[in-house]
């Protein structure tokens, strides 16, 4: 019993799922955040917008000392949306 308990234990130890917050962000937490959302439910801050390109632009974010981009693209469906720590 023993035995079973602790291979219980050190399997949610093992399996731990880590979650960020705004004031320390990811890269694994932003994959799947908009600008809006950001803006929004995160109290992140719109510094700039940068059209880079025909169809690119790139969103620049601010939350106390946090700095996020964000690229849009319209005419790559490879790279659509996407949130990443510079």
């Amino acid at each position: 019993m023993k035995k079973f308990l602790s291979i219980i234990i050190l399997g949610l130890l093992w399996n731990n799922v880590s979650y960020s917050n705004p004031n320390n962000p990811t890269n694994e937490w932003l994959a799947d955040k908009t600008v809006n959302q950001l803006t929004q439910e995160y109290g992140y801050k719109l510094f700039s917008v940068t059209p880079s390109g025909s169809n690119t632009t790139l969103y620049t974010l601010t939350y106390k000392k946090v700095v996020v981009s964000c690229v849009v693209a319209d005419g790559n469906p490879k790279m659509k949306f996407y949130c990443f720590l510079p």
